[in-house]
């Protein structure tokens, strides 16, 4: 089932996302509304952020349109032996060339699957071309004639080119704005969530307003009365930066970066980590007790080999200091 989805995708070189809706429902099973956001983890939307952060898609949420990436061999930010990762629209007939490509290189190159499990099931299987050298790895997408750049890894490249958060803030206009009269949940900095349940009226706030008639969502950064409409996934960053809270846990020794699932990496940063493997990241709930600000059972994703330095590039690019942990089974409860 992996590859059903993908497959049907790459049909078309874009759809709408109610087409892309229809074709999740049909591969996977209907999702459902909620009333308050959920820890738990939302499969249509892990699914939407995967497909986008292996660069097989992109999502514009605004203009309502789901736009495949062209077929690409990017390389991974590996030690030893050169590795290139498949990325944007596949179909059978382009799996099979590559296959072709790889076995008269035998000597040279191998060609390695993936396959993803449990809630990632319907994400495609991470295909990789390990070889002797750089120019195979050029030679074999030349043959199959798909792109490859081979200057420098894919995540290194997305990591340094991101917008930061420095960059975002100088773009909001505040303005004092009525609130529109529209359902509201605000982000909870205690639960990681937006909630319709609010206990107090702070002076600075995130709001998502949903629109009656067009049903899309809409994100205003409150500060003293005055409002900006703000990104919903940088404008949480923002927030928590302007508190003070740092929620980006990392295991220096496993290499491994765990994300709030409810707290998701904006677009080119989420990107750029899962492009250090390639692979969709690993979905657990963190332990009984809270580390840092991550609440207590908060589902997060696990990102796997985060050097150092990447971890605290894209830290610095959102105004996070990474919390130091171990992100392993004792701590992480793998779902």
């Amino acid at each position: 089932m992996s590859d059903t989805l993908i497959y049907a995708m790459s049909t078309r070189g874009s759809m709408k996302i109610e087409q892309f809706n229809e074709l999740f429902r049909r591969v996977y099973f209907p999702s459902f509304e909620q009333v308050e956001e959920s820890v738990e983890v939302d499969i249509r939307r892990q699914i939407v952020r995967v497909l986008d952060s292996l660069g097989y898609c992109e999502f514009d949420f605004d203009g309502r349109m789901v736009y495949m990436c062209k077929p690409s061999l990017v390389l991974l930010p590996v030690f030893g032996l050169p590795k290139a990762a498949l990325v944007g629209a596949r179909s059978p007939a382009l799996i099979q060339k590559l296959k072709g490509a790889v076995k008269i290189r035998r000597n040279k190159a191998v060609l390695k699957y993936l396959h993803h499990s449990g809630i990632n099931a319907a994400i495609p299987a991470a295909i990789f071309i390990e070889a002797m050298d750089i120019e195979t790895i050029h030679e074999i997408a030349s043959d199959v004639r798909i792109v490859y750049e081979t200057s420098w890894p894919a995540a290194w490249a997305l990591a340094n080119i991101s917008s930061s958060l420095d960059t975002l803030k100088e773009s909001l206009i505040f303005e004092s704005r009525a609130e529109p009269n529209w359902k509201r949940r605000v982000f909870s900095k205690e639960r990681l969530v937006f909630s319709g349940f609010e206990s107090d009226n702070p002076a600075s706030y995130l709001a998502e307003y949903k629109d009656p008639v067009s049903q899309q969502l809409h994100h205003w950064l409150w500060k003293d009365g005055a409002a900006a409409f703000v990104d919903r996934d940088w404008g949480r960053y923002v927030f928590l930066a302007d508190e003070g809270l740092n929620i980006l846990l990392y295991d220096e020794k496993l290499q491994k970066l765990a994300v709030p699932v409810t707290v998701p990496l904006p677009c080119v940063l989420a990107r750029a980590v899962a492009l250090c493997t390639g692979t969709a990241p690993l979905l657990a709930k963190t332990c009984p007790e809270s580390i840092g600000t991550v609440p207590p059972e908060h589902s997060v994703q696990i990102y796997s080999g985060i050097t150092h330095v990447i971890a605290k590039l894209v830290a610095s690019k959102l105004h996070q200091k990474l919390i130091y942990t171990r992100l392993n089974r004792q701590r992480m409860d793998a779902l």
